[in-house]
């Protein structure tokens, strides 16, 4: 799960690369803003290809690992014994 999408406005270009690369469409673009923002970070694999796709690098994905990976490995772990 995707915890947060930064986006580095200083460095980003504008050229929506991350949009086209997304392929669960969890980015969008905020009109207003023109900037890229997580609209579905549920939806976001932590594949980081935005991050990657990115010309300027001024994506950052940082996943919420604690939230929704790491308990339910742990209860599990712990259900196991």
């Amino acid at each position: 799960m995707l915890k947060e999408l930064k986006v580095d406005m200083t460095k980003c270009v504008h050229c929506k690369a991350c949009l086209d690369v997304c392929f669960k469409n969890v980015i969008e673009w905020d009109e207003e803003k023109q900037i890229p923002y997580g609209k579905y970070p549920l939806d976001c694999q932590i594949c980081c290809i935005c991050e990657a796709a990115c010309p300027a690098k001024a994506i950052e994905v940082i996943p919420d690992w604690d939230a929704k990976y790491y308990p339910r490995y742990v209860s599990t772990m712990k259900e196991a014994k």
